[in-house]
């Protein structure tokens, strides 16, 4: 799914990119050579194809959650068994098929359909070139190629031919390269230098430079952007290529190519192929190359925009990911006791380095897990809650697809306390094939979240919410339960989190029609019958400093020497 969305944001980046240098490249044609104005395009061509960008700190973005390749530390809750039924296979519920899903094969299909496009189109077109094309035998045209080669010093044989079905020259071929004459008649002179343009391209490659952009307009075949791209610098291309052929030319000389090229296009292209060159660009196209030609002002190498370009396509990009990493905030009120933090490199480095003692170490810049060197594809280290009567657990796991090894954490439970149930961590195992695959992943991956049922219980110790919240009403915080949300001084509650122990434990509850950030206050000094804080009031933030509150509880919990976990209440 990530990668999915990661080709969204390149191709909406890449838009911006493409937009805005497409509306002054006008004004640069004026100042900077061709060849560089053909190499931006080329740079955001490949923009276009390979869509990740490093990740970048951006300081005047809030504080997020950074989106990396690897499946995020998760708190699972109440991870109950999965359901058996009487043949011993698993009971799964029906499953829905994701919108992201559904949208991510629809655009596979695009891509499969433009490049079948494309290549049964050329492959149609190179069979009617093998049928209708004859080798040119003049021996004075000959001559003109073989000197043309010399003069730019390739080696490569090229063919010559002349083919009844096109009516512009154009080179085609990858591997054997060939230079296609249209059936009209041809002066020496404008054969010079229709031949010079053609082995210009082959010489500088841009067949496959045109196939780097085509593969571009089927990665994103969905994008308007990218074929306005896609014709921009094919213009650009024929236009490098004219001020190669005209080096040194004077105007008379800029005028009969001009008159040489107007006059093998005046019929316009019948057909063609993506992957060639060709004359004709259409009428625009050609009006913007004309007055190329005719352009003898000296232009200034275009380093600079080069350089721009590259900056603006790695910053817009990591721009945009930076700020979709930011996830927007769920519109469900829900009840969880679950760790209220924000999960960064940093803290997660700081999480893990408890288990390095025992072979586990965490790559903060790459975000993975390595178990005696070899790259962790999944890491749990959970531990039961109270009788765990209910199948209730609190700890942590960690998936990345891409590695090869299944390890557990090991600990010495005797040792648990109420105000730490996690025990003593004594070791670091990886799992046997037949552990692991006797493991749900898919639930430990995506844990049951708390749900309210008719009867009114949040799912946590039985007790419905009015009794779960009842304890804050002397201080002002009430559960609504006909709006189903809480509220403090006569306004509607958006964020409300208490850390009920200094271990960790947290009950939280959220509503995104609420107005205002409430905590409670606990004087962890003095533990209560339940093994908590002592509640001694709630009091209302700013969403600045509600923000900061949990970002400093998430840095006290990635400090300290248990694992950050959940506890049911």
């Amino acid at each position: 799914m990530q990668d999915f969305f990661t080709l969204l944001q390149c191709s909406v980046s890449m838009s911006l990119v493409t937009l805005v240098y497409a509306a002054i490249l006008p004004l640069l044609s004026k100042r900077y050579a061709a060849r560089w104005r053909y190499m931006v395009w080329l740079v955001i061509a490949a923009g276009w194809i390979f869509p990740f960008r490093p990740r970048i700190d951006l300081s005047f973005l809030p504080a997020q959650v950074t989106d990396m390749p690897v499946t995020p530390v998760q708190t699972i809750i109440n991870a109950m068994p999965p359901m058996a039924d009487t043949t011993g296979g698993i009971v799964n519920d029906p499953a829905t098929i994701p919108l992201w899903r559904v949208l991510a094969a629809i655009w596979i299909l695009g891509v499969v359909s433009v490049v079948l496009y494309h290549a049964l189109r050329h492959g149609r077109f190179m069979k009617m070139v093998r049928r209708w094309s004859e080798p040119v035998t003049n021996l004075d045209s000959l001559g003109i190629l073989d000197s043309l080669k010399s003069e730019l010093e390739i080696k490569t044989q090229v063919k010559l031919s002349v083919c009844q079905s096109i009516t512009s020259p154009m080179l085609v071929g990858f591997f054997h390269p060939a230079i296609l004459l249209p059936p009209v008649k041809i002066t020496g002179d404008e054969l010079s230098l229709i031949l010079k343009h053609e082995l210009i391209h082959f010489k500088r490659h841009d067949l496959w430079y045109k196939a780097l952009i085509l593969a571009a307009t089927a990665l994103h075949w969905f994008n308007p952007a990218v074929y306005l791209m896609a014709k921009a610098a094919a213009v650009q291309c024929e236009i490098s290529c004219d001020v190669l052929v005209l080096q040194g030319a004077d105007f008379q000389q800029r005028k009969q190519y001009g008159e040489t090229i107007i006059g093998v296009v005046r019929n316009g292209a019948k057909l063609r192929t993506a992957l060639s060159t060709n004359f004709y660009g259409g009428k625009k196209g050609m009006k913007t190359r004309i007055s190329s030609i005719m352009d003898t002002k000296r232009k200034k190498a275009g380093v600079a925009i080069f350089c721009m370009a590259l900056v603006g396509i790695i910053m817009t990009g990591a721009t945009l990911a930076a700020a979709a990493d930011k996830e927007p905030a769920n519109g469900n009120v829900a009840i969880a006791e679950e760790a209220a933090y924000v999960e960064t490199p940093e803290s997660r480095a700081k999480m893990y380095a408890g288990y390095e003692q025992y072979g586990l170490s965490y790559n903060k810049s790459t975000d993975q897990l390595f178990f005696n060197e070899e790259l962790v594809r999944y890491f749990e280290d959970y531990y039961p809650v109270g009788d765990n009567e209910d199948g209730s657990y609190s700890g942590i796991d960690y998936f990345n697809e891409n590695g090869t090894i299944y390890v557990h954490s090991v600990r010495d439970l005797s040792q648990a306390t109420n105000n730490d149930p996690s025990g003593k961590l004594i070791g670091v195992e990886s799992y046997s094939q037949a552990g692991f695959d006797a493991r749900n992943i898919e639930d430990l991956k995506n844990p049951p979240q708390y749900s309210i049922d008719e009867a009114g219980q949040d799912g946590t110790d039985g007790k419905t919410i009015e009794e779960t919240f009842s304890v804050y009403a002397t201080y002002g915080l009430t559960y609504n339960k006909e709006k189903n949300c809480l509220i403090y001084d006569g306004k509607t509650v958006r964020s409300f989190v208490d850390v009920l122990s200094s271990q960790g434990a947290t009950r939280s509850m959220f509503n995104e029609e609420g107005t205002i950030d409430v905590s409670a206050v606990r004087d962890y000094s003095d533990i209560d019958a339940d093994g908590n804080g002592k509640l001694t009031g709630v009091k209302t933030h700013s969403q600045e400093e509600f923000d900061k509150l949990t970002k400093e509880r998430a840095n006290q919990l990635s400090d300290s020497d248990h694992e950050i976990g959940t506890i049911n209440q």
